[in-house]
């Protein structure tokens, strides 16, 4: 029971009475069918230089592929090592945020090449001034310290440095302290919801005028797929 209780009480803390009646709904009915939605946010790095914040207690380190011991621990337990590699290899970027003993306390990361949305099935395509934030992770025991935003703030500085000019990134409805968090520092631009029924392809639907490009594969020039 134990599990169970602390997953009520995780639904409850991130979205109250309508998250947790979400989830059981979804729980109830799946795999016969599953529902959802994920919102796109934006944030334009053309409208004046991008000078990140300092936070009291943290300090800034663009990691690379000889640090992804010290990456795995600010990431999502889900992730290993070669995950982190193969993202390293692709050039994706990745900030720590790093505490004043010198440990990892938050990742985040940035792409220009595209990206999967697992939900929607469906890979965004970057245009050369593009790029994309994703998988922001802090350890729940580090949580409350800024670090969020701080790398944010370093990622926007580099992206910009590099030439983007927009940067996009999505978040999962059923996560709405999530989406508070995209929100202080990017701009909600589209939601798509997601229906999917028997396991079947996910039947996707809503307004696409202000989203990033998506396609349901992403090739390279040789026709490989890219993810």
């Amino acid at each position: 029971m134990r599990p169970l209780a602390e997953r009520l009480q995780r639904a409850l803390e991130q979205g109250g009475v309508r998250q947790l009646f979400r989830r059981s709904v979804n729980r109830l009915t799946s795999p016969w069918l599953e529902f959802g939605s994920v919102t796109f946010f934006r944030r334009r790095l053309d409208r004046g230089p991008e000078v990140p914040r300092a936070r009291p207690g943290l300090e800034i380190f663009c990691a690379s592929s000889a640090d992804i011991a010290v990456v795995l621990e600010a990431s999502d337990p889900r992730r290993t090592h070669d995950i982190v590699k193969e993202r390293f290899d692709r050039g994706d970027l990745c900030f720590l945020a790093v505490d004043s003993t010198g440990r990892p306390i938050h990742s985040g990361w940035a792409t220009t090449i595209g990206a999967h949305v697992p939900e929607l099935e469906r890979d965004i395509v970057l245009r050369a001034y593009e790029a994309y934030l994703y998988d922001a992770f802090t350890p729940p025991s580090r949580r409350g310290t800024g670090a969020f935003g701080f790398v944010l703030d370093h990622l926007f500085a580099r992206l910009q440095s590099v030439g983007a000019r927009v940067v996009y990134s999505y978040v999962r409805r059923d996560d709405p302290k999530g989406q508070r968090a995209a929100c202080v520092r990017l701009n909600p631009v589209g939601t798509l919801n997601h229906i999917r029924v028997n396991g079947r392809a996910p039947i996707v639907f809503g307004s696409t005028n202000e989203l990033p490009t998506l396609v349901k594969r992403l090739l390279d020039d040789a026709g490989r797929s890219l993810r």
